[in-house]
């Protein structure tokens, strides 16, 4: 589900800070293990919301569109505790 989708106007939470690059790579790897179980690297499980899925293209104005969790996409996480957020591409990118 995206939690930002028709939420104009409402508040969304705001992110504190970043997460580390070794913090980025365990949630990626957890997203990818199981979507519906990743726990915060800091806080443990049951902390992570994915707010939104998103395309994992940005326009030249900075934003994207929000998608489904189908073939390519990027998730936007939060920890309700720590209070950090993180784009990861969740989906599946190939070369040609």
């Amino acid at each position: 589900m995206n939690r930002i989708a028709g939420t104009e106007g409402a508040t969304l939470p705001q992110p504190q800070g970043p997460f580390s690059d070794a913090e980025a790579l365990e949630l990626l790897m957890a997203y990818r293990r199981d979507p519906s179980d990743v726990p915060c690297p800091r806080c443990g499980p049951e902390n992570i919301e994915v707010l939104a899925f998103i395309e994992p293209e940005i326009d030249t104005n900075g934003f994207a569109s929000v998608t489904d969790p189908d073939g390519e996409y990027a998730a936007a996480l939060y920890c309700h505790t720590c209070q950090r957020a993180i784009g990861i591409l969740a989906g599946a990118l190939y070369g040609e």
